[in-house]
């Protein structure tokens, strides 16, 4: 298999730190899936410049989005990935507002013809400095719920992720074993896809063309 023709894995990151907590675990993910064969891509909320939905409903009508900035340069990536990451520290009791203000943007996906074909696979991390806490589940558990609304796509059950003391700069390194589960999902979310190709499901290779999803302008 060429790099060309392997699947492909973005991951989100949400933090304002690139090396941050959430992040780290979310690199550990992709190394999982890029050892399983997965082509792998990580987007830096943070380094981009972007705005939230304008709730202009163009796409509800099935036109384009009426906002143009650094986003339209990371949905034909995702539109194009079998797997969906994302991570971000929780802040206030929900994620960072850099990844709320991008999921925001991803309703247009739930509207045709911007669905997603073939079959995908989500994760969802979340990290946060408190004790163990059950509320902090939920605000990852909530993006999961809504990766599969409307049909957006395929994207079974999505995995939630939610590791507490994680809060000081690099508090990562400390725990090992995080980083070693982070890996080994990535590698089972990874080999559960390529297992549905053999077994003759929806080719995720054969994607709609980015242009014809994703026409911004």
């Amino acid at each position: 298999m060429t790099a060309h023709e392997r699947p492909l894995a973005v991951g989100i990151a949400g933090s304002p730190r690139r090396r941050g907590n959430s992040s780290s675990l979310l690199n550990a993910y992709l190394e999982g899936a890029a050892s399983a064969g997965f082509e792998t891509q990580f987007v830096y909320l943070n380094g981009l410049t972007y705005k939230g939905c304008q709730a202009c409903d163009r796409c509800v009508k099935g036109r384009s989005c009426l906002v143009d900035d650094d986003l339209n340069e990371v949905f034909p990536l995702l539109e194009r990935a079998a797997i969906w990451a994302m991570a971000s520290p929780i802040y206030y009791d929900g994620v960072s507002g850099q990844l709320k203000t991008f999921y925001d943007r991803l309703r247009f996906t739930t509207f045709d013809p911007h669905k997603l074909a073939g079959p995908r696979r989500g994760i969802v991390i979340v990290t946060y400095e408190d004790d163990e806490n059950e509320e902090y589940p939920k605000a990852a558990g909530a993006l999961a719920k809504y990766l599969n609304w409307r049909d957006r796509g395929d994207f079974g059950e999505v995995k939630v992720v939610a590791e507490s003391n994680l809060g000081p700069k690099d508090a990562w390194k400390d725990r090992p074993e995080v980083l070693d589960r982070l890996n080994q999902y990535g590698i089972e979310q990874a080999k559960e896809l390529l297992l549905d190709r053999e077994r003759g499901r929806p080719d995720f290779f054969a994607h709609r063309q980015p242009h014809e999803i994703l026409s911004w302008r």
